[in-house]
């Protein structure tokens, strides 16, 4: 599910090409889609709707946002079916966080080597985020700077502090973890080892930032009831999950 960085001239010159993210016409994005049943239809509407006073603009807007969050081209997609039937942002937040994280990985290795290293409540300087442009791709220029620097706060993961980004110090986001232990473990009802599901970074994308964390969660669904069960086995840790997931996603089980 994640892409791999490349070292070579090619990544460093997407990463200079990187946009700003466009974060609430991307949510604006996500809701409007549940209200079409043709992708090119929604698109069409959302080139159309988007805030930007220009034509180009808002074409230019549509193809990065379609990019992000819209990356298999279909309304058929894990955020459009939780908002359909969730209608929550806060949810909807979290897993736009993990899907974009899945498509700007230079994004992705800066909120994991220093961000979620790190203690909340630490400050950020801009010199971090410079220094690891720097020993990425030997330059810093300022468009991806201020494309780094925006899409960690955007994402919720830092805020603006007086000397730089304060980390921020986020809830464990229960029903977003489940969501996607189904999305990418279980579209329909399985055993899946806990080890399996700690070896896959979605976790941290969506905020949690330790592995006991994601067990307690798992264990708070076995006792709710959102899966079969959670066991430990001969020193193997598992979950079976109840239901697939459009199931889960059309009930609207949460934590």
């Amino acid at each position: 599910m994640h892409g791999k960085l490349q070292e070579s001239s090619a990544a460093g010159n997407k990463l200079y090409m990187m946009r700003r993210l466009l974060w609430e016409d991307s949510m604006y994005a996500v809701k409007l889609s549940s209200e079409f049943s043709s992708f090119q239809a929604f698109r069409k509407e959302l080139e159309k709707t988007l805030p930007q006073n220009s034509s180009y603009v808002r074409k230019r807007n549509t193809a990065s946002i379609i990019r992000w969050f819209f990356p298999s081209r279909s309304i058929e997609n894990p955020l459009t079916k939780v908002w359909t039937f969730y209608r929550n942002e806060l949810l909807l937040k979290e897993l736009m966080r993990y899907q974009y994280l899945t498509t700007e990985p230079v994004v992705a290795e800066f909120i994991l080597k220093h961000v979620l290293a790190r203690t909340p409540g630490e400050v950020i300087k801009i010199e971090h985020l410079k220094d690891f442009l720097v020993k990425k791709y030997g330059v810093v220029k300022p468009d991806p700077l201020r494309a780094l620097s925006g899409a960690i706060r955007y994402t919720g993961f830092v805020c603006l502090a007086n000397r730089g980004y304060t980390i921020s110090d986020l809830d464990p986001p229960k029903t977003a973890l489940l969501i996607l232990v189904h999305y990418l473990f279980a579209p329909t009802p399985r055993t899946v080892t806990v080890k399996e599901i700690l070896a896959n970074s979605f976790w941290q994308y969506i905020g949690i930032r330790s592995p006991e964390i994601v067990k307690k969660i798992l264990q708070e669904a076995d006792a709710n009831g959102a899966i079969a069960k959670y066991i430990v086995a001969d020193q193997l840790e598992q979950i079976t999950t109840r239901y697939s997931f459009d199931e889960f996603i059309q009930r609207k089980i949460r934590l």
